[in-house]
């Protein structure tokens, strides 16, 4: 059986001096795009995650499998960025894949500093600890969830976010072995799990049976290896990526729901969940056409193979062997009629033809971390986006969504070469920002703006009623001349207000330097969750829009209770 720990985890990295240099093994796909690199200047280990502070305070967190955490400061505001330890996770398993291996900031880091972390403590025990950062140095260790199950090899998940309710969301596997598939509600293995900030289970949890054998924390079940986690900016839906043994799969998780492991994987019955991104791993999948199966009518190409084909909206194919050669093609599926048809968009005569197959592409083995768009530095046509990396080809993949229906309209590889790419995540300046365990790199893919624009680095925020959070601005090319950005709420509730940042001057010296714009929640006597539009315009520029959502809460009890089962 093919697992994650076959390949990854295990290369060491040679870390180097830092700068920013060119590396002609990995490369953008896309045109308008251009990548960088900054390298590591002190010997480390492996990288597992990275994700930028939410503050603005320009502070790249880097997690290595060996239980360190780092931190880039200054990569955006300074030409000499430095690196520093945040903390050195103690006592840490780190056999296969077990290790650090998740993080997550809390909704209210710019006023709380606190950032949350999935560690595998010993060969039978994972946790989730809380620190708090103070600058670049994370303090007041706390263990938030105990007792999370491993074996101490390997699909132990570390799939961990916060929910736009302000809960904690955590994943594990099957452990290797099979546990907790299927229907067992008893074991956290093979599931979501959600707590509450404190780390006791969250009382809506959908298997809560007081007093019963369930354990309380789960929230959706059957996922074989829940690696990462994503939560959409603009829904909030959870998007969960689950490496497979036949197929890897990302599935939009919601609550009580089952993805099908071990019983299925990508050909889940209609009551069971159903992924939204598939792909063979390591592989490929062909499927033959029926007599007269390739009919064109309209615009619109719809074939009909011999059997279930199991392809899925938006999954790129290439059509070839028809006996009328204009139907070949490589295209995205445009739609599913049934398990033996699908479509796609293809002009041309209406026809009729026989023979032929479509192939899905080679997208890789073992998905790993995704992340949304949300910046402004890059068209409209890249917003919503969702990008996510493949360790074992070294891709990462850019998956289009429609903006209304939030459907998968098409997924196709972007960039390439980023070795056992593990982790992706916006940055304050609007590019994306990558890396990979087996690399000594981190990687900067940045949209090449040819007019000017404002830079917002989110266009939605959500926040915790009573605490802070915060967006950064900058403008997409350098100005003639100093340009004045003002920064307020235009509509929506008004217990949101501009803390920090409402006005802000750029200049021809600081035009591509971020600035953060500080929001602020104040508490009220209701119990509904709020909502507000914040403005950035600048005279004679497009002005952008940041929907901020206030969750409505009553802040946890701050002692652990080291739960979990």
């Amino acid at each position: 059986m093919r697992t994650r720990s076959s390949l990854l985890f295990c290369l060491a990295l040679s870390l180097l001096g830092l700068a920013s240099i060119h590396d002609a093994q990995a490369a953008l796909l896309d045109p308008d795009w251009t990548q960088t690199q900054f390298s590591m200047n002190t010997g480390g280990g492996q990288h597992t995650g990275l994700a930028w502070a939410p503050d603005g305070s320009d502070r790249l967190f880097v997690l290595e499998k060996t239980g360190r955490v780092r931190v880039l400061s200054g990569a955006t505001t300074t030409s000499t960025p430095t690196w520093s330890t945040f903390a050195t996770m103690s006592p840490i398993h780190t056999n296969s894949e077990c290790g650090l291996i998740g993080m997550a900031f809390a909704p209210d880091f710019a006023s709380s500093q606190e950032v949350y972390f999935f560690v595998t403590t010993s060969s039978s025990k994972q946790q989730i600890l809380r620190y708090t950062a103070y600058g670049t140095v994370g303090g007041n260790r706390t263990v938030i969830v105990d007792n999370i199950p491993t074996t101490g090899n390997n699909h132990d998940g570390g799939a961990i976010g916060f929910g736009r309710d302000g809960t904690i969301y955590f994943a594990v596997g099957d452990l290797g072995n099979g546990t907790g598939v299927n229907a067992d509600l008893t074991s956290l293995a093979s599931k979501v799990s959600r707590a509450n900030r404190n780390g006791t289970p969250a009382n809506s949890n959908p298997f809560n049976d007081g007093v019963g054998p369930n354990n309380e924390y789960i929230y959706a079940r059957g996922f074989r290896n829940p690696f990462t986690m994503t939560f959409q900016p603009a829904t909030g839906n959870l998007w969960l990526n689950v490496v497979g043994t036949g197929y890897e799969q990302i599935f939009v998780v919601t609550r009580g729901s089952h993805g099908g492991y071990s019983d299925y994987e990508n050909n889940q019955p209609p009551t069971y969940l159903q992924p939204v991104i598939t792909y063979r791993t390591n592989g490929t999948d062909t499927r033959n056409f029926i007599a007269n199966g390739a009919v064109r009518s309209g615009g619109v190409a719809t074939f009909t193979t011999t059997g279930n084909h199991g392809f899925r909206v938006g999954g790129q194919i290439t059509i070839d062997g028809v006996s009328d050669a204009s139907f070949n093609t490589t295209a995205f599926v445009a739609s599913i009629p049934g398990n033996t048809s699908f479509t796609i968009e293809q002009s041309g005569l209406d026809a009729t033809a026989s023979g032929g197959n479509a192939k899905t592409t080679a997208l890789g083995g073992s998905l790993t971390g995704g992340t949304f768009y949300d910046a402004t530095l890059a068209p409209p046509d890249y917003r919503g986006n969702f990008f996510f990396g493949d360790y074992n080809s070294g891709n990462i993949m850019r998956a289009t969504l429609d903006p209304v229906t939030q459907a998968v309209r098409s997924v196709a590889i972007w960039a390439t070469g980023i070795g056992a790419a593990v982790d992706i995540a916006p940055g304050p300046d609007g590019a994306l920002y990558y890396t990979g365990v087996n690399s000594n790199r981190i990687y900067r893919a940045a949209y090449n703006a040819i007019e000017q624009a404002l830079v917002v680095s989110d266009q939605n925020i959500n926040m915790d009623e009573g605490g802070m959070a915060a967006f950064t601005v900058s403008l997409a090319i350098a100005p003639d001349a100093p340009v004045t950005v003002e920064v307020a709420r235009v509509s929506g509730d008004s217990d949101v207000s501009i803390h920090q940042g409402a006005a802000l001057i750029f200049t021809p010296g600081n035009w591509n330097i971020p600035q953060a714009v500080t929001l602020f929640a104040a508490r009220d006597v209701d119990t509904l969750n709020d909502e507000a539009v914040v403005r950035t315009i600048a005279a004679g520029l497009s002005s952008v829009n940041t929907t901020v959502r206030v969750t409505d809460r009553v802040m946890p009890d701050r002692i652990p209770q080291l739960r979990a089962g």
